[in-house]
Order: C-alpha cells, then sequence, then structure tokens
C-alpha cells in the first residue's frame, strides 16, 4: 500500500538515500516535497521506510517550506541514530550465530529501538560499511571471521595505493610548476612511469589499464601539449627519464643497443686461397660521411666488346668468426641503424670501419664478383671468388660525376666504362620489367648542438646509376650462383603489380608519378626460396654487397666464402631459417625507426620557418590534398586546400609545427 499523504518517507534516489513528505499522488507516482524544497515523482517501490504520518500540507509556499522542513529533520533524525550504530561491535555480538538476522533484530541490538527510523539508519551503517554483513532476501548475514579480515586487508591496501597514486601524481603536478620530481619509489608510482613511458612510445600498442592510468596522470598534470604521447614524454622529461627535448624515443622503444661489449682485438686475416687483385684499378664511390666502406668497382677489358666488372664486397667473415663474442652481438642487433643524428653499428668500428671496410690504400679481404658482359649489358659469364683488394681510390658521389663530366682526372676513363656497362646493363632490366622509380631523396643530419643539414640526393646521377647498377647484377650472380649449387641462402622477391603500372605524363610533375606507381608495387619479401624480383627485373636475387651493416648479407656471404675455400657452407636450411627470422624484425624495426626519427628532425627543420612559407605539389586530391614539400620532400595532408587538381604546384603557410606531437598545420597563402 502506498503510503498516504502528509507520511514523511525515505526513499532511494539512484543510489543514495532521500526524504521527503508525500502531499499527493499523480499517475501512480507519489508526489514528494524533498527537503531541499522541490516536487519530485517517486515510485512507491522506490520507498523504503515510512518514518512518521501527518497532515498533508498545503500546495503552497508555506506549506512547501513546511514539508521541506519535516523531510530535513526526519534525515537529521535518521543521520544521527546512522552514527549511533556501531557496526564492529553489532558484528562482535553477533558473527559466530552464522545466521541471517532480521533488520528490525539488528536495530535492536544496535539502538535499543525496532521503530522504522531505527530499522533504517541500521540498514544504512549496515550498508555503507559494506564488510561485515552480506545482504540477504530475508535479512542481513554476518560474514565469517576470516572474509572480514580479507576485505579488510583489500581495502588497506587499496586505501595505501590510493595514496600513493595521489602522492607520484601530485609529484608530477609539483614538476609541471617548477618543482624538482623527487621519486617515492614506491610500486604505484614505478607503474604510473612506466605507462607513461608506454604511451610515449606507442601508445596504440599500449593496454588499456596502462593508457587510462597514463591519461589519468596526465590530466592531473595539466601539461600543455597536443596529443597524448607527447604529454606523456613532456612528463617523463621532467622526472629526469630522458636527457634532451629531442630525445631518439626509437632507441628507447626497440631497446636497441646503443654501445658495444668489450671485445678481443681483431685477429688478422688468411690471404691464402685468395685471388689476389691488388694490381687491379679499383674506385669505392659512397657519401663523405660513409665509414663502412663495403664495395668497391673495377672494369677491365675482355676483348671483342666485352668488358669484365668486378663489384668487389668487404669480407667481414674473414675476421669475424661464426658464434664468436663479435658475431653474437652482431646477430643480436642485425643490423646498422642510421639516424639523423647518430648510428648504432651492427659489427664495431675496428672491424665495419677499419680491419674488414675497403679503407683507400689498405689491403683487404673481399668477395669478388666477376662479370663479363658484352656491350649491350648482357652477362656473358661471371665468376666469384674470394679476393685480396687494394682500393686505388675513395671517390664520393659528387667526385665521381664531376670526374664524368669532365672526362678529366686519373679515374675518368674508369668510370666512362663503368657508367656505359651501367646503362646498358639498365636498358637490360627495363626490357625484363623492371621498375626505376629514380625520386629525389631528402636527408637530413644533426651534428653538435642541435645544428642540422638537408641535403637533397639525385638517385639519377651517373654515379648513382652505376653503383646502383653494379649492386643489383651482383645480386643477381649471388642468386645463380646459390642456387645452382642448392645451397640454403636468403632471397629477396618482389611479386609482379596486380594491374599495368602508369606511364609518366610529362604534362605533371614526377612526384605525381612517383607516387602513383609505388602505391601499386607490391612489397618486396625475404624467402629460402628463390623467385623472381620483377621490381628489379631480374630471375633471383640475394642481397650480398652490405655485409659490414647488415646479417643477412653477412650470413649469405659466409655461404659463398665457404664453398669458394673448399668447404661445406656453414649454415643448413633450419639455422639460415632461424638466422632469417631473428634479423627479419630488426631490419622492420629499422625501416620504421629511421623513418620516425629522420621525419621527427625534417619537423624540426620546418619548425625553424614557422610564419613562413613553403612550396609543394599536389599528389592526392581525394579524399584528402596531400601535397609533396619540395625541400624536405615531407607528404603532408593540408585539409583546408579546395578546388586543387593533381599536379598543381601551391604555395603553402607554415602555421604550426610540433615535431614531437608530429603536427604539421598548412594552410594555403
Amino acid at each position: 500500500m502506498a503510503p498516504a499523504p502528509g507520511s514523511t518517507v525515505a526513499y532511494w534516489r539512484d543510489d543514495t538515500m532521500a526524504y521527503g513528505v508525500v502531499i499527493g499522488e499523480e499517475k501512480q507516482r507519489l508526489v514528494v516535497v524533498t527537503r531541499e524544497g522541490k516536487d519530485e515523482r517517486v515510485a512507491p517501490a522506490r520507498v523504503t521506510a515510512v518514518l512518521a504520518g501527518g497532515i498533508a500540507p498545503a500546495r503552497t509556499s508555506e506549506g512547501v517550506r513546511e514539508a521541506a522542513a519535516r523531510a530535513a529533520a526526519a534525515g537529521e533524525a535518521v543521520g544521527r541514530l546512522v552514527d549511533a550504530v556501531d557496526v564492529p561491535t553489532l558484528w562482535d555480538l553477533v558473527h559466530e550465530r552464522g545466521e541471517t538476522l532480521s533488520e528490525s533484530t539488528l536495530a535492536d541490538l544496535a539502538l535499543g529501538r525496532v521503530d522504522e527510523a531505527a530499522r533504517l539508519a541500521t540498514v544504512i551503517a549496515l550498508g555503507a560499511d559494506g564488510v561485515r554483513f552480506q545482504r540477504k532476501t530475508s535479512g542481513w548475514l554476518p560474514r565469517d571471521a576470516a572474509v572480514v579480515t580479507e576485505i579488510l586487508d583489500g581495502r588497506r591496501k587499496a586505501a595505501e595505493r590510493a595514496a600513493e597514486k595521489g602522492s607520484a601524481i601530485e609529484a608530477l603536478v609539483r614538476a609541471v610548476r617548477g618543482d624538482a620530481f623527487v621519486p617515492s619509489g614506491s610500486e604505484t608510482e614505478r607503474k604510473i612511469l612506466a605507462a607513461l613511458e608506454a604511451v610515449a612510445l606507442d601508445e596504440l600498442d599500449t593496454p588499456e589499464k596502462e593508457r587510462a592510468l597514463a591519461h589519468e596522470a596526465i590530466t592531473a598534470s595539466r601539461i600543455p601539449a597536443d596529443r597524448l604521447p607527447e604529454a606523456a614524454f613532456r612528463l617523463l622529461r621532467l622526472t629526469g627519464r630522458f636527457a634532451s627535448d629531442d630525445e631518439n624515443l626509437m632507441i628507447v622503444r626497440y631497446g636497441l643497443r646503443t654501445e658495444f661489449p668489450p671485445f678481443p682485438a681483431v685477429a688478422p686475416f688468411a690471404r691464402e686461397g685468395r685471388l689476389d687483385l691488388t694490381a687491379v684499378p679499383m674506385v669505392t664511390i659512397d657519401d663523405p660521411q660513409t665509414r663502412e666502406i663495403d664495395d668497391a668497382l673495377s672494369v677491365t677489358d675482355a676483348g671483342d666488346g666485352k668488358v669484365v666488372v668486378g663489384i668487389h664486397i668487404a669480407d667481414p667473415a674473414a675476421v669475424v668468426p661464426i658464434d664468436g663474442p663479435v658475431d653474437v652481438e652482431a646477430l643480436a642487433r642485425g643490423t646498422t641503424y642510421y639516424f639523423p643524428e647518430r648510428k648504432l653499428l651492427m659489427l664495431p668500428g675496428a672491424v665495419s670501419e677499419d680491419e674488414a671496410s675497403l679503407v683507400q690504400g689498405k689491403e683487404r679481404p673481399g668477395v669478388s664478383f666477376l662479370a663479363t658482359v658484352d656491350a649491350g649489358g648482357r652477362t656473358v659469364s661471371f665468376e666469384i671468388a674470394r679476393s685480396l683488394l687494394r682500393i686505388g681510390a675513395r671517390l664520393d658521389y659528387d667526385e665521381a660525376d664531376a670526374a664524368l663530366s669532365s672526362a678529366v682526372g686519373p679515374h675518368a676513363a674508369l668510370l666512362a666504362r663503368l657508367l656505359a656497362f651501367a646503362e646498358a646493363r639498365d636498358a637490360v632490366r627495363r626490357a625484363a620489367g623492371a621498375v626505376s622509380l629514380r625520386a629525389p631523396e631528402a636527408e637530413i643530419r644533426v651534428g653538435e648542438g642541435g645544428a642540422m643539414t638537408l641535403t637533397r640526393r639525385d638517385p639519377d646521377t651517373p654515379s648513382q646509376r652505376i653503383v646502383s647498377e653494379a649492386m643489383i647484377l651482383a645480386g643477381e650472380m649471388a642468386a645463380g650462383w646459390l642456387t645452382a649449387r642448392g645451397i640454403p641462402a636468403i632471397f629477396r622477391r618482389q611479386a609482379p603489380s596486380d594491374g599495368r603500372l602508369p606511364e609518366a605524363d610529362p604534362a605533371l610533375p614526377f612526384a605525381v608519378h612517383v607516387r602513383a606507381v609505388r602505391r601499386m608495387l607490391k612489397r618486396a619479401e625475404t624467402s629460402l626460396q628463390p623467385g623472381p624480383h620483377h621490381g628489379l627485373g631480374v630471375a633471383a636475387y640475394a642481397q650480398v654487397t652490405s655485409p659490414l651493416r647488415r646479417y643477412q648479407d653477412l650470413a649469405v656471404h659466409r655461404q659463398i666464402a665457404a664453398v669458394l675455400g673448399g668447404g661445406p657452407p656453414p649454415y643448413d636450411v633450419p639455422a639460415m631459417q632461424r638466422i632469417l627470422a631473428a634479423t627479419e624484425r630488426a631490419e622492420l624495426e629499422a625501416r620504421r625507426s629511421e623513418r620516425a626519427v629522420a621525419r621527427y628532425w625534417m619537423l624540426r627543420w620546418l619548425d625553424r620557418a614557422r610564419g613562413g612559407s613553403v612550396t609543394g605539389v599536389v599528389v592526392e586530391t581525394s579524399p584528402r590534398p596531400i601535397v609533396v614539400l619540395d625541400e624536405t620532400l615531407l607528404e603532408e595532408v593540408v585539409p583546408s586546400l579546395s578546388g586543387v587538381n593533381l599536379g598543381d604546384r601551391v604555395r603553402l603557410r607554415i602555421e604550426r609545427v610540433n615535431p614531437r606531437a608530429d603536427l604539421v598545420i598548412l594552410r594555403p597563402v
């Protein structure tokens, strides 16, 4: 039966006990005046106690004030009774009975009375305690002592964790305000800092629980940032976790090795059984900054319009024993990482930059790929040999191009013959379906004090084409040689595109063509089974030209060198599969991390011109405009561009750049 008008009632409002005076009924709901003096419609089922009867006040302002006062008085009276209920003592009195007790019985024990107010106060007190009694249909069951102890212990620990969390977050808040961060060393603080680091390094890969914890700390700190990972980084920077605003987070993210353990001195290599090519004129062509010089080139006349092109590759296997300490470390690294501000070598500098590097004027061990090539660029025959090398000259790309352009200098004739070979080889590969995308590249380097240098590289220069064609030929020769002998090796393959690749439109900038072709090309893959590499236009390809910087190349080198020396290959199929599995991840991480760090520094470069303008080419219009910037070659989405066509040249204002948040805002000028 619903409470009569004038009754003072207690009822549930969501999860809170509320009090009011019934003044009527509308649509099967009670009209109640609350202690705040407001009307509220309450379902009768929500009423938990009728605390007093009385005359229904009139629906006048005076009547509402009277009802509100009665409701408030009832609430205060129940509150006083709740305070008087000693739940621990009540539990001590009854828990050994092990039986469910009625609310009236418990009210009588706790307060010495069994009226509705006492019953309600007892229920509220038991619910607020939430530990010692369990609500049942017929009343309340005292919990077992062991269960109570366990719950209380859990609550205590939760309170301690909450206090630790509050303290740790407060320390971060103070750090944002300018105070020094003083770590407490608590486990909760460690978890917060670990969550922040996980978000700073890779938000998407951070489990939801850790991301929520980091978000809580970031929100409380109010540290200014554009994105969550940036905020996490900046908080950690204040704690001293990172030493620089320009910290290379990829090193931390992938756990890259930055230092080598101490190694014994490099043992001299054995000269026996090597083809002595020290009298053959040969040159190296590299960037000026390169110190791991792993390839040299030569060309000699073979008569009848043929030449012997020599691609001579450094042989670190001659000084790095398998499973020795240097080899174990190199396999763990997998590859050399090239960052704008530093590089992380695969092999220690004593090997990769000295004893195994093809240093000008020094005798070095090598593996030489000697191809007899006709005037049409076709390989007539080839030989692979362990060799003894002495480099006559070290050239950089600009020096080689200058010698080719002027036809003057001690190496001009050799370079001219190499260029003729390269052009003929390029034609052969194109005829076989090779894709030639010699797009310009931008490279940024960071020196002492953060000084940045941006350079553009044109891979279509004569010297670049010479080196590229020579390396492809060596890889093709190696694949054929290995396959013919059934030697386990790592091959690189690429499936053909699903459709016909677009032709370059002379009316459009080259950048449009490059993007269109790259989007159609299939990803190259590695395998122990040879197969065509359609992008290179060769039937099989093994990458062997960088053994100083890629472990896969070093492993294949060892296979070749061992067989050339009259022994068995050191790696069987399972061993080679293990090497592939171990190094494939490193190579993927190297590509990702090098791109990410290079982009960071490119944005730092762009940030210097904030407020100025840049030019670029529209390479995509749908679903949103994408522009390749001329100077940095960055591809940027520019949503504010409208009415542009593919290939349009645009000028954009640099509104905002935040490298740490990977944020660039460009607007049309």
